[in-house]
């Protein structure tokens, strides 16, 4: 890690001597040599990191260096905050504060601070090379790199093995009628399979035609009961899933409790921490008169005897040695491998370090996939003697991670506990902190780390169903060791709203002045929490080094807490707020060295005229809350770093008109881009534009600037997407044809009435995607829509069609992958002719009370219900030998056809 810290200044030294060198004059000559000696240091610290953990000395002399090249970073950046005139471009009235406290450092300080720095990296240097530490090669660790490297998308699972005597016996209780053991517990330690074995469990075929529905929703240590009732009551009445999320506090608890005493359901409540947390939801659970079943995970049984003292507790057993070697076979990738003697004793040894828990298991056969099992077996032993041998095996994925790896899978420490953490999201953030150079090959690069993570059983990872990462979660224990790394390299600090002495402690730290050079403070803090204003007691050392800040679940905050925090956060490059309430203040305009901010989910109304000031922003989310109406200045035009840029979903109507986006060049990403507001000239000017999803909301004389964008000239789009709405009136067919010339591949969301849909030449003719919502069509649209030959996802929803009867034709929807009906009220009838739809392999249809039965040449396709769709209609498939298998993963609800004809093995994580 120290090596990371070391080239991550180097490399921050460079970029200022390039692009902000008129701020460096007079001692520009002294931060080259600095960096040389820096540059020289590399070498050694690779491998002195491969020894710290057993020679105490090298582990002093790296976190030194560390702190060293920290601090440097800290000095040369806070000299070009202080020198940079107002007039400057790039930094603008920013620090006055800071100067009205302390005069500007001159340049012969400087100049000494760097020469003391550049004579202790020497000394130290000097150690370690009479200590034996050798010079390592960057070229030659990237060749042992490569050679080591497997596919991106290595075939990656999560296996279950093993206790199908739990299966069982829960399976049972669970078709039981009568409220004896309503409430079924699932209980233990983390990493004892508990969430696994409740979804295998709700895979189980004997329950798909028993229960009316079925909801999923993690409840964790920091939860809102509201997101929870919400995330349930949309599983279980999907076509309610707008009405539902209106509805207030009171309203969400009568409605679940009586959708559970109409509707047998199954309720999985998964990662019950505390007694509190059901204490805030048992309303919502009828005691008596229903047929429901709610199934409960948790850490504790007192939390389980809680809920229902008559309930029937499930602790899962630990796995036999026969199961954690079939475990450890399989998630090795040994299955087809011939074993020596050797080697199966060495297997052993190792399994009876993991205790018989599955987790440990799963991470250690992630481990022996990729390395020499002599070398864990002898490492295993040398590491965490004061720990538990399955934190040994946990920590040892760690610590086996190539160094450079090591930093990208801390920084996933940051985000709370059970998150879904978006891959884009966490990418940008790592191009903000400067790990990752901001060009397509190096975003690549970044997300085949996060595979790797993958396939050491570090992590969990979904996909899209285009086969990149979607996202990707942190097992509890995984993410403890994280955090315990994360901590000991001074890389990441996290506060959560159960850890109140050391909340406390941090943020009435008066321990470490400004100016002390013999410690410092993380880089980078992740408070997960709520908090009140006696418990901010801000001191400027606690937050004066760091370059990222995150905020989660910060719904009782307000800005005025939030600008005491930030006052001093004057090198922060990653600021994440999520949640917050009011207006962003004035005083961010003073972050000039920001590259990412994130505001999504925070109730905005004004954003700040200082924002302006940020002009090294790269990554821009002003998303807020769903329905947050944001008036936005027309500064934006000044980030012409800006790559990615979220513009609000609804804009305030007596807000900036013809926001300036024209000087914005390097954008790659524009999303909800509105004509209403911003100008539609400007588009042709982002030459670098890659996605872009426009928002047309004001009636259907907006839909003329889709042909105007086909004028112009993207050489890099790859994905356009137009989300239209339409609530005053129906659209016409003519005032649909205006879409007809645009010749680019793109996606369609339409909500409104269509009196009718026009000829299929009318359309554009590459369209990939169409979602109709509320579209009242009453001719049948499959004749026009199965002609678009390049279709591959249709999605008719929420009564997009209320006739009776559709027909899709021989040859018709020739590329459709990806099929859904959901809320045809009418539809009596669906006839799928021989040959039509012949690359289908996704098919969802719900709240289809009326349709008969589901087109029998449908099913010699691999046919499943993926991301976010619905529960089906029993009434189609309960006699239909070909429907065999339910699974639930988390919130999503999967039906997967193993019909004769499947073609290939399906992976659950490709159909989410």
């Amino acid at each position: 890690m120290a090596e990371f810290a070391v080239s991550s200044v180097v490399k921050t030294i460079g970029n200022l001597l390039t692009h902000e060198a008129r701020f460096l004059r007079g001692v520009e000559g002294k931060v080259e040599d600095l960096q040389k000696e820096l540059k020289l240091i590399q070498g050694l610290l690779r491998d002195a990191d491969a020894r710290v953990e057993n020679d105490q000395s090298v582990g002093e002399w790296v976190a030194q260096l560390r702190d060293v090249a920290w601090h440097a970073e800290d000095i040369i950046e806070e000299y070009i905050l202080r020198v940079a005139p107002k007039k400057e471009q790039y930094i603008v009235k920013a620090y006055r504060g800071l100067v009205a406290k302390c005069a500007c450092l001159q340049v012969h300080e400087v100049e000494t601070e760097i020469d003391s720095l550049k004579s202790k990296i020497s000394n130290l240097r000097m150690s370690m090379l009479n200590h034996g530490i050798q010079m390592v090669n960057e070229g030659e660790r990237k060749r042992t790199r490569a050679s080591g490297s497997k596919p991106i998308y290595a075939y990656f699972e999560e296996y279950f093995v093993g206790r199908e005597d739990s299966v069982q016996e829960l399976v049972k209780e669970l078709l039981k009628d009568g409220e004896q053991h309503r409430v079924i517990t699932i209980w233990g330690m983390s990493g004892l399979g508990k969430t696994s074995l409740a979804k295998k469990v709700l895979a189980h075929e004997k329950l798909k035609n028993n229960f009316d529905g079925f909801a999923w929703a993690c409840v964790s240590q920091v939860y809102h009961s509201k997101d929870i009732l919400v995330k349930i009551l949309i599983e279980l009445i999907p076509n309610q899933r707008e009405k539902v999320k209106e509805m207030m506090d009171d309203e969400l608890f009568k409605a679940l409790h009586e959708i559970q005493l109409k509707k047998r359901c199954i309720v999985v409540l998964d990662n019950i921490w505390a007694k509190e947390a059901w204490d805030s939801l048992q309303a919502a659970f009828p005691v008596k008169g229903t047929r429901s079943k709610l199934l409960i995970t948790t850490h504790n049984r007192e939390v389980a005897e809680h809920i229902d003292p008559h309930g029937l507790f499930h602790k899962p057993r630990f796995l036999s040695n026969e199961e954690s070697w079939d475990l450890l076979k399989k998630r090795a990738s040994l299955e087809m491998k011939v074993m020596d003697e050797n080697m199966k004793m060495i297997g052993y040894k190792l399994l009876e370090k993991c205790g018989g828990l599955p987790l440990a298991v799963n991470v250690l056969g992630g481990l022996l996939a990729d390395t020499e099992w002599e070398t864990i077996y002898k490492d295993i032993n040398s590491h965490f003697g004061d720990k538990s041998d399955i934190f040994r095996v946990l920590a040892l994925s760690y610590d086996n991670l190539p160094q450079h790896l090591k930093p990208y899978f801390l920084y996933l420490g940051s985000f709370p506990e059970n998150t879904e953490i978006p891959a884009t999201k966490v990418l940008q953030m790592w191009i903000a902190e400067g790990f990752v150079s901001p060009n397509p090959y190096d975003e690549d690069v970044a997300e085949q780390y996060l595979m790797k993570f993958a396939n050491r059983g570090m992590v969990q990872v979904r996909f899209t169903l285009s086969g990149k990462i979607k996202s990707c979660c942190l097992h509890n224990l995984m993410r403890d060791i994280c955090i315990c790394k994360a901590r000991q390299e001074k890389f990441l600090t996290i506060l959560e709203n159960q850890q109140d002495n050391e909340i406390e402690d941090y943020f009435s730290s008066s321990s470490m002045a400004i100016g002390d050079k013999s410690t410092w403070k993380t880089r980078r803090l992740s408070l997960n929490m709520l908090m009140s204003d006696s418990r901010v007691r801000q001191k400027e050392n606690t937050v004066l080094h760091l370059r990222a800040l995150m905020f989660f679940n910060s719904r009782e905050w307000v800005w005025k807490q939030f600008e005491d925090i930030i006052i001093n956060c004057k090198f922060l490059r990653v600021l994440k707020l999520e949640g917050m309430i009011g207006n962003l203040p004035e005083s961010v305009g003073d972050l000039v060295r920001l590259r990412y901010l994130s505001l999504e989910g925070c109730m905005l109304e004004d954003l700040p005229q200082s924002m302006g000031n940020l002009v090294c922003m790269e990554y821009l989310d002003l998303q807020g809350l769903e329905h947050s109406k944001v008036n936005v200045p027309n500064v934006l035009w000044k980030m012409r770093r800006l790559r990615h840029l979220h513009l609000p979903k609804y804009f305030a109507e007596n807000g900036q008109k013809n926001l300036r986006l024209d000087s914005l060049e390097n954008l790659q990403t524009l999303r909800n881009f509105n004509p209403e507001y911003c100008n539609v000239n400007d588009l042709g000017k982002l030459t670098n534009l890659r996605k872009i999803i426009v928002s047309l909301q004001y009636g259907s004389y907006q839909l003329k600037i889709i042909p105007q964008l086909a004028h112009f000239t993207f050489k890099h789009l790859q994905s356009s997407s137009f989300e239209i709405l339409n609530q005053i009136h129906s659209f016409t067919e003519n005032e649909l044809s205006n879409m007809s010339s645009y010749h680019l591949s793109c996606k369609l969301f339409i909500k409104g009435g269509i009196e009718k849909l026009p000829e299929y030449k009318n359309l554009p003719q590459q369209l990939r995607k169409l979602v109709l919502l509320d579209s009242q069509l009453k001719e049948d649209p499959m004749p026009t829509l199965e002609k678009l030959n390049d279709m591959v996802v249709l999605q008719l929803m929420n009564r997009a069609f209320v006739g009776k009867e559709m027909v899709c034709s021989a040859g018709g929807f020739p590329q459709l992958k990806h099929l859904v009906l959901h809320d045809l009220p009418n539809l009596e009838e669906w006839r799928v002719a021989e040959g039509a739809m012949p690359h289908l392999s996704k098919l969802g249809v719900s709240g289809c009370p009326k349709l008969k039965t589901v087109p029998g040449g449908v099913y010699k396709y691999d046919s499943s219900i993926g991301d976010r769709f619905f529960p089906r209609d029993e009434h189609l498939f309960q006699q239909d030998e070909h429907w065999q298998q339910i699974v639930l993963m988390r919130s999503f609800l999967i039906n997967v056809s193993i019909a004769p004809l499947l073609a290939r093995r399906i992976n659950v994580r490709d159909l989410v």
